[in-house]
């Protein structure tokens, strides 16, 4: 699919309208280099043209009117400005721009929410944002399955930020898993991914299977629990005996009965009340640990420090104080979720508490009643000792019932996970093949912008597949860096091409201002031989004279004509 436009709409009226075409497309900043230098903010725009398109496919859109290095100042006036005019985005993609008869998808965007949220794929209007996701996936890649996400497979598609033009393949977050990126990985590849959303699945049931063993081991290790039932049974059948020889009465008779009956239905309760407090506890436990978790780093600090590094680093694009908050935002939700059974928790503990201490009086009531018949102090201490061994021994049995339930789960669990990687290792001559054929692709393009050849290779380990890029000269720098990644993307289309892989024919890259003329010279010209669209903002000062900037240019923008014409 490729890119062909993008509209701004102010209801009904175009604000912008930016068509787009094969090869090398240029978003023109006519800011001189001496005053861009001096210059803060989103300047012109040149850079929220990427960010728009990358919004409506799905994207928050907060980097449209939120610098990423001064989050806590947005941009209101062009927020406002956004919301107040209910600005429409829309584009269209299409899968082939030279032929008018070919599919074509329209995506449209607002920034409102509730009942005048617009969310549209093809004029149907989808508010929940995982089913947008999900639709976008089905039209574009004509894929159902739950992993990767679509956010996920186009994360290399549009590098807007940072990390995306500085990691060639690590393009997703912080927090993304190993089994995150080996999904997406061999989405890529073109390789059936169905069962690696089942090992996300289980991969995360196992993570809280072993964090619930170690809230187990605090109580005993299953060796110990087991041990300590094995004695405390030898300590009631020998109580049990003691009691038996006690000779009873006749007439007792009913009243032994009832007591026994009353201490079978004790021990029973004191078992589900050990249960429902361990449960509790458990729950507690876990959310002192996240409360823990919570940051005490001192903002004000690395405020002080952020601001010495930025005089320094003009460029810097990171606020700690958000990965904090977003940090501590995620643990808030967790401590949400694992509270919230407590009140019911609660309920059922008062509850039991009640009967138990209910059976307990009447124990106690027949105890009496049958000593003062004649019971020796002997029996009442032996009834009192087997009341308090049945008490443990009901805790007891409901820690080794947990053990062995969450032992059985993750035996189970990691069965399941041996058979998936073991399915996936078998394919591994077709990965392998895939990667090969890449190569041939990467390896020209690079040895075609710097004279060397960069391989993509795989990395397996108990996780599964990872990919990394073997670069034999050493860390490039900045500029290579970023003439690398294109390489890579560029390859990625040949290579889903070869294959008949669906895949999005364009990629967006900012911040090339960084490559050297030469390299920059030969990503034109590569850019224009490929079955694909090259989008990139660059200042004007910043292109080498002898490329005729009006052959590629797709808008230009300035000081006194910003992109929103607000």
């Amino acid at each position: 699919m490729f890119l062909k436009s993008l509209k701004i709409l102010n209801r009904d009226s175009i604000i912008r309208e930016i068509t787009f075409h094969k090869g090398l497309n240029l978003i023109v900043d006519e800011t001189p280099e001496d005053l861009s230098k001096t210059s803060t903010g989103n300047n012109v725009g040149k850079t929220t043209v990427l960010r728009l398109v990358d919004y409506c496919f799905g994207g928050d859109g907060k980097n449209i009117y939120q610098d990423t290095e001064f989050k806590k100042q947005p941009n209101t006036f062009v927020e406002n400005f956004l919301k107040e005019n209910n600005i429409i985005f829309e584009i269209e993609i299409v899968a082939d721009l030279e032929d008018k008869t070919s599919e074509i998808i329209m995506i449209r965007r607002n920034f409102l929410q509730r009942s005048q949220k617009i969310q549209e794929v093809n004029g149907e209007n989808i508010t929940n944002n995982n089913e947008f996701d999900k639709k976008l996936k089905e039209v574009i890649f004509k894929s159902e399955v739950d992993k990767p996400t679509f956010r996920q497979i186009i994360s290399k598609n549009i590098r807007d930020e940072k990390n995306k033009m500085t990691n060639i393949v690590k393009v997703l977050s912080s927090f993304a898993s190993s089994e995150v990126y080996e999904a997406l990985y061999l989405f890529w590849l073109g390789i059936d991914t169905n069962e690696l959303d089942q090992k996300q699945k289980l991969s995360d049931n196992k993570k809280r299977e072993e964090n619930f063993q170690k809230r187990l081991k605090k109580e005993g290790e299953l060796s110990l629990v087991l041990q300590q039932l094995t004695f405390i049974n030898s300590k009631i059948e020998e109580l049990n005996q003691k009691k038996n020889l006690f000779v009873i009465n006749e007439n007792y008779g009913d009243d032994i009965n009832e007591l026994n009956k009353t201490k079978t239905e004790l021990n029973s309760v004191s078992t589900l009340l050990s249960r429902l407090q361990m449960r509790r506890d458990l729950i507690f436990e876990s959310k002192d640990e996240l409360e823990n978790e919570h940051s005490k780093i001192d903002a004000s600090q690395i405020k002080q420090l952020y601001e010495r590094a930025n005089s320094l680093i003009p460029n810097l694009q990171v606020s700690f104080e958000d990965t904090i908050k977003f940090h501590n935002d995620l643990l808030n939700e967790k401590l949400k979720y694992i509270t919230k059974e407590l009140p019911e928790l609660e309920v059922s503990i008062n509850q039991t508490k009640t009967r138990l201490n209910a059976f307990q009086r009447k124990e106690s009531l027949l105890t009496m009643k049958i000593k003062k018949s004649g019971f020796t102090e002997d029996l009442e201490l032996i009834v009192v000792e087997l009341n308090k061994l049945s008490e443990m021994k009901g805790s007891l049995e409901e820690q080794k019932r947990l053990w062995e339930s969450s032992i059985e789960k993750l035996r189970n669990i990691e069965s399941e996970l041996k058979g998936i990687n073991e399915g996936i290792i078998s394919g591994d001559d077709l990965i392998q093949g895939r990667i090969t054929l890449f190569n041939k692709y990467f390896s020209d393009l690079s040895n075609q912008l710097y004279g060397e050849y960069y391989l993509l290779s795989t990395q397996k380990t108990e996780k599964g597949y990872d990919l990394i890029v073997t670069n034999i000269e050493g860390n490039p720098s900045t500029g290579k860096k970023k003439g690398q990644i294109a390489a890579f993307d560029f390859a990625y289309m040949k290579f889903a091409d070869s294959l008949d892989i669906n895949c999005l024919h364009f990629v967006m890259h900012d911040q090339l201002e960084n490559i050297h003329d030469n390299q920059l010279n030969i990503l034109v010209e590569v850019a224009n031989q490929l079955n694909g669209q090259y989008i990139v903002p660059i200042l004007r000062d910043k292109v080498p004279e002898n490329i005729d900037i009006s052959e590629f240019e797709v808008i230009s923008l300035s000081q006194t004509d910003k992109l929103f014409r607000i």
